[in-house]
């Protein structure tokens, strides 16, 4: 079921989308940035699940306070 919504951009984001309002492709353009956002978000709750829970796998033996730390200026 088609809905009509309202939305209010400036003028150079009204001059990128008019070709898209002048030839009606609007709905599929907006169709395919909103999916495309959605799938990203997707990925990037995965990659978190990914690591979640691993913060014990981290390899602490070379961690020294930052006066330890040997800085040579060329």
């Amino acid at each position: 079921m088609a809905q009509t919504l309202t939305i209010t951009v400036d003028d150079a984001v009204y001059n990128s989308l008019k070709p898209y309002i002048e030839q009606q492709t609007i709905d599929n353009f907006i169709s395919a940035v909103i999916k495309s956002n959605l799938s990203s978000k997707q990925v990037l709750n995965s990659d978190i699940k990914n690591f979640r829970g691993s913060l014990h796998q981290i390899d602490t033996l070379d961690i020294r306070e930052e006066d330890d730390r040997v800085i040579i200026m060329l």
